[in-house]
């Protein structure tokens, strides 16, 4: 009981962080008024997070958790269009942003971010590449982690210096720039 109370309760912290991200941004946040929201005490936010950039990437973390799953049953240029597309659309949001920013100024918690987050996505990626090398879509001689990087870096260039999100022609002919050098030639 006690257990799923802390849940809860947890859950709540999180969805207030949410909610008060589509009224003020990652400065105005204030730890205060994610406890008023959640209707906890900052004591509470503080025994589980010891800062506000942990608990906002802990809250980016818990709401795109299910949402970079890969299709293994897809080709790779398809699973990279939905990967990109979701990015775009997460990073674009008020949530989004908050964690960018958090990670840009606070050097442990963009290690914790990359570690934690990204690098267990990079590693389904690459298997992800290999199943396209064994099927045949594309060469195995190539640095798909410098492929990686030039697939995901305008997606950060366009939301952080543009404040556009990019749309799904951008997105795929972006896809297609990438993966043309690489993709074998049929005869």
């Amino acid at each position: 009981m006690l257990e799923e109370r802390t849940s809860r309760r947890r859950l709540e912290i999180l969805k207030a962080v949410t909610e008060a991200l589509e009224e003020v941004n990652y400065y105005e946040l204030t730890i205060e008024e994610i406890a008023a929201r959640a209707g906890v005490g900052k004591t509470t936010i503080y025994r589980w997070w010891k800062n506000k950039p942990d608990l906002i990437l802990e809250t980016f973390k818990e709401y795109t958790m299910s949402i970079f799953e890969l299709d293994f049953s897809k080709n790779l240029e398809e699973n990279l269009v939905q990967q990109l597309l979701k990015l775009a659309e997460i990073l674009h949001r008020p949530l989004g942003r908050a964690v960018l920013v958090a990670v840009a100024n606070h050097r442990e918690v963009g290690a914790e971010f990359f570690s934690d987050y990204l690098l267990p996505r990079r590693e389904q990626m690459h298997i992800l590449i290999q199943q396209a090398i064994e099927r045949g879509e594309i060469r195995k001689d190539y640095s798909f982690d410098l492929m990686l990087d030039a697939l995901y870096a305008p997606i950060h260039y366009k939301i952080i210096f543009f404040n556009q999100l990019p749309n799904e022609t951008y997105i795929r002919e972006l896809v297609n720039l990438i993966l043309d050098p690489v993709r074998v030639q049929t005869a």
